[in-house]
C-alpha cells in the first residue's frame, strides 16, 4: 500500500503544481477541452451580430441546424455589456459555444489596446465571468497589417494576456495572426513564447486563410502549414476562410482570387484542427456569404458544401460537447475504481482525460 500512496501523492502534487484550476474550457497541448475533460474540435461559422441582430436571433437558430458547435460572434467596442450578455446567452441556449471577437482593430495594430480596454471594463468583465464555463474570447480580429514585427506582436500580446488575466478572465484567449489574420508564421514563431507567458497556458492561435494565388499562396501551403503547426504542437484553428478573396466589387471567381476551401476543411478534419467559416450572411460581396438570406434553407454554393454536403463539412464532422448539450458532465465518463487491497481507499477518474502534460488524480 505504501507505494500506492507515494505514487498518488506524487501525482496529486504534480497536478496541483502544473494543472490549472480553470473555470471552463482549457487548452492542453494543441487541443481544446471542456470543463469535463472532453476534447472539442471547433466546427463553426462567424455571425455578424454587431451589424445586424445584436442578440443573434433568429440567425443562431438557423446556424444551429448545420450542427455547428461554435459561433464566432462578431462584436465591436461600441456594443453594450447588456447586449453582449444577450448575444452570449442566446448562443449558449442553442447548444453552441460562443466565441466573441472584437472587430475594431482589423488591420490596425494601434487599436489592440482599445480591444483590451473593452474586455477589462468592469461591466464587461461581469458578463464574461457569468459565462466563463463555456466562453472563448478572440482578443482582436486580424489586428495589424503585414508590417507588424515579431517583437511588437510578442510584446503586445503578452501585455494583453497579462491585462486580461489580472482582471480575472481565465477563459481560453484566441489570438489572430497579423497581416489581416493571414500570417501563420508569426503564430508559429511567437506562439510558444506566449503560451509560456500566459499564467494559465490557455491560448488558441487563429490563422485566417485568405490565401488565394494573387497573394502568393498555393494549395500546398494549406497542407504544409497545418502539418507544421501540428508537428510543433501548436493549438491552431483556422478562424476564417471562404471561397475567394478580393474586393467588394469583384463579381467573378478566378484561379487568381479563389481559395481552396475544400482543402482547408479536409486538412483540418484529418489533423483535428478547428475551423470557422466566414461568414453566415451580410457581406459586401455575396461570394463571401454562405447563406443568401441568413437561413439554413438558403445555403448555397460553397456555403452549402462547407456547412452540409462536403464529407468534411460542419454537419458531417461537428461534435457538440456533452457539457454544452446537457449542462453537465457525462456520467458515463466518471468512474470510481476501488483498490482491492483496502475497501476504504478509492481511486477516482483522472481529470482531464485524455491528458498530455498533466492530470489530476484524487483518492
Amino acid at each position: 500500500m505504501r507505494w500506492i500512496s507515494l505514487l498518488l501523492c506524487t501525482l496529486i502534487f504534480y497536478s496541483k503544481n502544473n494543472a490549472q484550476d480553470l473555470p471552463g474550457f482549457r487548452v492542453t497541448g494543441r487541443h481544446l477541452y471542456d470543463r469535463c475533460g472532453e476534447k472539442v474540435i471547433l466546427r463553426g461559422i462567424a455571425n455578424p451580430n454587431i451589424w445586424f441582430e445584436e442578440n443573434g436571433i433568429p440567425r443562431y437558430g438557423e446556424i444551429e441546424k448545420t450542427g455547428a458547435n461554435v459561433v464566432r460572434i462578431v462584436w465591436q467596442i461600441n456594443g453594450s455589456a447588456g447586449d453582449l450578455d444577450q448575444a452570449i446567452t442566446n448562443c449558449r441556449d442553442m447548444n453552441m459555444i460562443p466565441m466573441v471577437e472584437l472587430h475594431d482593430a482589423t488591420g490596425d495594430w494601434g487599436k489592440l489596446q482599445d480591444c483590451v480596454d473593452y474586455w477589462i471594463r468592469t461591466d464587461v468583465i461581469e458578463v464574461l465571468l457569468e459565462h466563463e464555463e463555456y466562453l472563448l474570447i478572440n482578443i482582436a480580429n486580424e489586428c495589424g497589417n503585414a508590417n507588424v514585427s515579431k517583437t511588437s506582436f510578442r510584446n503586445g500580446y503578452e501585455n494583453a494576456i497579462n491585462a486580461l488575466r489580472n482582471a480575472g478572465i481565465r477563459v481560453p484567449l484566441v489570438i489572430d495572426g497579423t497581416d489581416w489574420g493571414k500570417d501563420i508564421n508569426i503564430l508559429q514563431s511567437e506562439g510558444p513564447y506566449l503560451i509560456n507567458a500566459d499564467p494559465d497556458h490557455n491560448l488558441i492561435f487563429s490563422v485566417h486563410m485568405w490565401w488565394p494565388q494573387m497573394y502568393g499562396y498555393s494549395e500546398s501551403d494549406i497542407v504544409d502549414e497545418i502539418a507544421e503547426s501540428v508537428n510543433m504542437n501548436l493549438p491552431l484553428i483556422v478562424g476564417e476562410f471562404s471561397q475567394m478573396h478580393g474586393e467588394c466589387t469583384d463579381n467573378t471567381i478566378t484561379s487568381s482570387n479563389s481559395i481552396a476551401y475544400k482543402t482547408i476543411i479536409k486538412e483540418c478534419q484529418e489533423n483535428e484542427v478547428g475551423y470557422i467559416a466566414w461568414s453566415w450572411f451580410g457581406n459586401c460581396n455575396d461570394f463571401w456569404d454562405m447563406s443568401s438570406e441568413g437561413t439554413y434553407s438558403s445555403l448555397y454554393d460553397w456555403g452549402l458544401e462547407a456547412a452540409v454536403t462536403d464529407p468534411n463539412s460542419i454537419a458531417n464532422t461537428s461534435v457538440r460537447p456533452y457539457s454544452i448539450v446537457n449542462d453537465g458532465c457525462d456520467p458515463a465518463g466518471i468512474k470510481n475504481t476501488s483498490l482491492k487491497e483496502n475497501s476504504n481507499i478509492t481511486l477516482h477518474q483522472d481529470y482531464p482525460n485524455p491528458f498530455h502534460e498533466s492530470t489530476r488524480i484524487e483518492y
